[in-house]
């Protein structure tokens, strides 16, 4: 099964939504936010206990919002932009099932939002983690500084949303961005390993 921007596949208690942008960036916008939290609500309906999102392509787990777009938005759409995709991304944090972030590559911008909403956070060593916005002039929207600070701290939180540097996985490891760094070679037997234990957890709720 899939949709416009993602494929949707169920494996017993686990819910599965790789991106895969008509685009071939894998670039975010609300709508395919909302219809990530649409998919997650239908998916927890439907009794999954997992929800994996993670990408279609090897290499990059996704891109932030398109910055073509955002330079063209008044100040009235760009307030509307924004509360979209907050909202999406506050109703996936809230989704009964574990929601988890298989992260196989650059991970910026709004998709380390959408990372951070995410209750678990899984990646390869070649995986890596920016917020631009500093180096840009702009501020995330999609309530990353919130989702962020609940999950590294305030301290970190700055640093990540202040510095505009980027993050090897081993370094958002230390940080707390992620709860584990998987090596390529052991990537599918880990993170199955793991999705299986969040659905026996879950399940137990």
């Amino acid at each position: 099964m899939s949709s416009a921007e993602w494929r949707i596949s169920r494996d017993g208690a686990v819910a599965r939504f790789a991106l895969a942008t008509a685009d071939g960036r894998q670039t975010l916008s609300p709508d395919i936010l909302e219809e990530l939290a649409r998919g997650v609500e239908r998916a927890a309906s439907e009794e999954a206990a997992v929800a994996v999102v993670e990408s279609a392509h090897p290499g990059v787990f996704a891109a932030g919002a398109d910055l073509r777009v955002i330079g063209g938005l008044s100040a009235v759409e760009g307030y509307a932009y924004a509360r979209r995709g907050q909202d999406a991304l506050v109703a996936i944090s809230r989704s009964p099932c574990a929601v988890v972030a298989e992260i196989d590559g650059a991970c910026y911008g709004g998709a380390l939002d959408l990372a951070m909403s995410c209750g678990v956070r899984i990646a390869t060593p070649r995986a890596s983690f920016c917020h631009p916005g500093p180096r840009l002039g702009i501020v995330t929207g999609w309530g990353g500084t919130l989702f962020v600070r609940r999950v590294a701290g305030v301290a970190r939180a700055r640093r990540v949303f202040r510095s505009g540097e980027i993050f090897s996985a081993e370094r958002a490891l230390g940080l707390g961005l992620v709860d584990e760094v998987v090596p390529v070679e052991s990537w599918i037997r880990r993170t199955r390993e793991i999705e299986a234990a969040l659905s026996q957890t879950s399940c137990l709720l």
